[in-house]
């Protein structure tokens, strides 16, 4: 006999309705023989609880297929044990590091982490923002966030969090930094070689670290009484930026013999533009970077650059925001900086 789709046969019960319900945090404790409140114990990683009667309710716990629930946990203690991150670009090698560094810091205070992509779009980020607050998570880590001051304020007056690169006047949002000053290395490092014809490829255009570092590259400059760098900004942060970025920088002066990059992946493009037009590196053009990611080290020459301690600099983060969210009014720092240096490889040499 034929039937309708969705229709249920006669004495015959609908999925939802047959489903069994999940177990509970009781019947976990009366399985493993101990209160429901050492259960609640062991689910929240209590790390007073003796290791054989942990061993014993999670061992319950899995043979009864239990799983905490935690928005209820979060409702009823306030916490969820959870942190956001926002990054903005995760095609970038830099933020694999970052990512590793403030998973690392979250699984040793016994965190989860909720990971959200915005693409250097403040929409995209204001939304990222507003779903992590959904999941009640106990604070954000944000890097090269894009949201205006006065966004920021408004979301730390709902949540704790931590700018990476960028400081903030509201004493609320925590700062985990670079040294400001890492880009002298790179810019002093060409000075010291003999080069006096400097261009400079710079990050994203609405960064105001990327603008800091490109003040940082003119101040070394200026120090030692040369004309200002050639800049060229607004150019993909990316290996293909920095190929167009190179060209760019040739095609209005000739004559530059040592360029300074935001960051890696733009010295690499820069590299092959530099490459492509027959040129050799270091003898006629000499390339920084900025990061030291893994890829650096395997350039074609490798890639003389600021090494930034990248999984330092998320773990830092991760762990300033931790303090403040467990210190219930008890004084805590506000920022931290790490500190970065120049690892000189075969992009750089003297003037030839």
């Amino acid at each position: 006999m034929e039937r309708n789709v969705g229709q249920t046969p006669a004495g015959s019960r609908s999925g939802s309705a047959n489903r069994s319900k999940p177990p509970t945090m009781r019947q976990v404790a009366a399985k493993a023989g101990v209160s429901v409140k050492t259960v609640s114990r062991v689910m929240n990683r209590d790390p007073a609880v003796k290791d054989s009667t942990r061993e014993s309710v999670l061992e319950a716990a899995r043979a009864l297929g239990y799983r905490p629930n935690a928005p209820a946990r979060a409702l009823v203690t306030g916490r969820s044990k959870t942190l956001g991150l926002l990054i903005s670009d995760i095609e970038n090698y830099f933020f694999a590091g970052l990512v590793r560094g403030v998973q690392t810091a979250a699984e040793e205070r016994n965190y989860s982490l909720l990971l959200c992509n915005t693409d250097e779009n403040p929409d995209t980020e204001i939304r990222s923002v507003d779903l992590l607050l959904g999941h009640m998570v106990d604070g954000l880590v944000m890097s090269s966030s894009r949201l205006q001051d006065d966004q920021v304020s408004r979301v730390a007056d709902s949540v704790g969090m931590v700018l990476i690169n960028r400081f903030h006047p509201d004493p609320r949002v925590l700062t985990t930094s670079i040294d400001a000053e890492a880009v002298h290395l790179a810019a002093e490092h060409l000075v010291a070689l003999g080069h006096r014809s400097i261009g400079y490829i710079g990050g994203p255009i609405r960064s105001r670290a990327a603008w800091l570092r490109e003040e940082g590259c003119r101040k070394v400059l200026a120090k030692h009484k040369m004309r200002e760098p050639l800049v060229a900004t607004g150019f993909p942060v990316s290996i293909e930026g920095g190929y167009s970025a190179m060209n760019w920088l040739l095609d209005v002066d000739s004559g530059i013999t040592g360029v300074v990059c935001w960051n890696d992946m733009l010295a690499i493009g820069a590299m092959r533009a530099v490459q492509a037009r027959g040129l050799r590196i270091p003898d006629d053009i000499s390339i920084v970077g900025f990061d030291d990611i893994h890829f650096s080290a395997h350039a074609n020459p490798p890639l003389t650059t600021v090494s930034v301690p990248i999984h330092r600099l998320g773990y830092e983060a991760a762990i300033l925001l931790i303090d403040a969210t467990e210190a219930e009014g008890t004084p805590i720092k506000s920022r931290s900086t790490v500190q970065c240096h120049l690892v000189t490889r075969g992009s750089t040499g003297p003037v030839s």
